[in-house]
């Protein structure tokens, strides 16, 4: 038993969550190491898309809307929080497919 986890209940939500993507990726065909790896490129490409997406609206809101400065911001900070915890996430999964999956391969 885990002080931080006495129920198994992120434990539980973690593993429900690694399956949906492992399904996702077997109906997507990734089937070897190196589709694994594009996956992995892709994700973090995707993540530093949307980072820099992020950046130049923030940047251009606060210019043109000076006065919704401290909204824009704290908004951007949610949505850059929000996007680092699901590509670090999406990131370990991979791994794990990885390395329970395609292993053996």
């Amino acid at each position: 038993m885990k002080l931080n986890d006495p129920f198994g209940r992120a434990q539980r939500k973690q593993q429900s969550s690694y399956e949906s993507l492992r399904h996702s990726l077997l109906a997507a065909g990734v089937t070897t190491r190196e589709g694994a790896e594009i996956v992995l490129k892709n994700l973090m490409w995707r993540a530093l898309a949307i980072t820099l997406l992020v950046g130049l609206v923030t940047i251009g809101l606060v210019i043109f809307l000076p006065n919704m400065s401290a909204a824009v911001l704290t908004f951007a900070f949610v949505i850059l929080s929000w996007l680092a915890v699901t590509t670090l996430n999406g990131y370990s999964f991979v791994r794990r497919f990885i390395r329970d999956e395609l292993s053996d391969l």
